[in-house]
Formats: C-alpha cells, structure tokens, sequence
C-alpha cells in the first residue's frame, strides 16, 4: 500500500540511510535525510514531516538533546520521533525512549520491524 507520508531519517552511516531510505521509499514514503544535528534542524523548520527517524549518536549532537531541540521548533512531532541506535540499552531505558518519542529500534532491526513502526508512527501499511 503507498503512503506519501513524509520522513526525515537522520543518520551519520550512510549504509543505514541508504538501505532505509530505500526500503521505505519502497513502501511509498518520501524520505529527506540529514547526516548531522545541524541539517536535521535546518530540515525540521522547513516543516511537512509526518515522523523522524533519529540516531541516538550522531557527530555533533546527542539524539536526546536533538529530539528535544525538535520537539521545541515542532511540537506535533513530540510522539512522531522513532529513536534508532547500535547501543545495546536495558529495558528501562528502551521504555523511557519509548515514553519521550514514538519508540526505539536496535540495529541492526529487522526491515519488517522498521516498515511496522513507521507504519504505526506515520500510517500507511497496517497489519490489522
């Protein structure tokens, strides 16, 4: 099912941006990626994103304070944020990552775990 839904997907490995700026395109989604804190927020104020797909490590900033700086230029992106990253984290911190965005995938994810919550977060495909 297509989706014209619109992402940014920021990530400094380009290997991640490709392969899911590709499989989500795939799915229908148009897809604007950002490498760096500075290209995300300049992004964010152009506005006209349905969800943000962060890493939670990236050059110049850490995810946290990049989720919060985009949260205070778009409000309505509060619960459109979903948190990717390598680090392997406890529970209690993958539910307090799910508690201030939309939820947290650990790479590397499964695609099918990826499309279903982007699914979920900007809509489009279903599994109902």
């Amino acid at each position: 099912m297509a989706n014209s839904a619109k992402i940014l997907l920021v990530d400094d490995d380009a290997t991640v941006l490709d392969l899911v700026r590709e499989t989500l395109e795939g799915c229908g989604y148009s897809i604007d990626t950002a490498t760096n804190s500075q290209e995300a927020l300049q992004s964010v104020r152009k506005g006209g994103y349905a969800m943000i797909i962060l890493d939670l490590l990236l050059p110049d900033m850490n995810g946290f304070i990049l989720a919060q700086e985009i949260k205070r230029i778009n409000p309505d992106l509060s619960d459109k944020i979903l948190f990717i990253s390598g680090i392997l984290f406890g529970q209690s911190t993958v539910d307090h990552l799910g508690s201030i965005g939309a939820g947290f995938l650990s790479k590397p994810f499964q695609i099918e775990s990826l499309i279903e919550a982007v699914g979920k977060i900007a809509g489009g495909r279903s599994n109902n």
